[in-house]
């Protein structure tokens, strides 16, 4: 559930991207939103993969074949198991490059939650306030860092100052936060390459 303020400019509901007051939309519902170095990271690491599962995994099968017949060859079906997770991972990266929306840290605009921004949250039940980096979902995260995929990054996403989410949580809870400031752009915290 979602609530906010009065004086709020962004009111949140679940499953909806952002919207202000003008009904403005924000991303499209279930966007890998990530920079376009990001995007070229995923595309490599798939290419890569591609290249790793079609040469040295065959060539691997090839020569575990002599080993043995069916359930005998340990060797063998090893080679399969991890020929069948690069599969795996292969596919959920062309699911993700699909979805793709590239995001400009640098068109960002200024007081509005975006990827490269720091955002200063305050969690409503303990009334502490802590800066974070929001980030794409497919960087590294930290304890000061918010990835945009996480349920809390949804909702900060497109956000002002004053806006208040109350997010449910993966382990069944709810958690309240305000976004206190939002600093964007080259005024945030660290290099926006960082938030690629």
């Amino acid at each position: 559930m979602t609530t906010h303020l009065a004086g709020d400019a962004i009111v949140r509901h679940p499953g909806q991207p952002a919207a202000t007051p003008e009904g403005v939309s924000g991303y499209p519902p279930g966007a890998a939103l990530m920079t376009a170095a990001g995007l070229e990271s995923l595309r490599s690491e798939l290419g890569r993969l591609r290249e790793r599962t079609g040469v040295e995994v065959a060539h691997r099968l090839r020569e575990a074949r002599p080993y043995g017949d069916g359930a005998n060859n340990d060797e063998y079906h090893a080679v399969r198991e991890e020929q069948m997770v690069l599969q795996a991972r292969m596919a959920s990266l062309e699911e993700t490059i699909a979805r793709a929306t590239v995001v400009d840290p640098g068109d960002a605009v200024q007081g509005v939650a975006a990827i490269g921004s720091t955002v200063w949250v305050e969690d409503l039940a303990s009334g502490t306030t802590t800066p974070y980096l929001l980030t794409s979902a497919h960087q590294p995260i930290g304890p000061d860092v918010i990835s945009a995929a996480s349920p809390i990054g949804r909702a900060l996403m497109g956000a002002v100052p004053g806006t208040v989410a109350t997010v449910d949580l993966p382990n069944g809870r709810a958690r309240s936060v305000r976004l206190v400031d939002v600093e964007t752009g080259a005024r945030g915290r660290g290099d926006l390459e960082a938030a690629a």
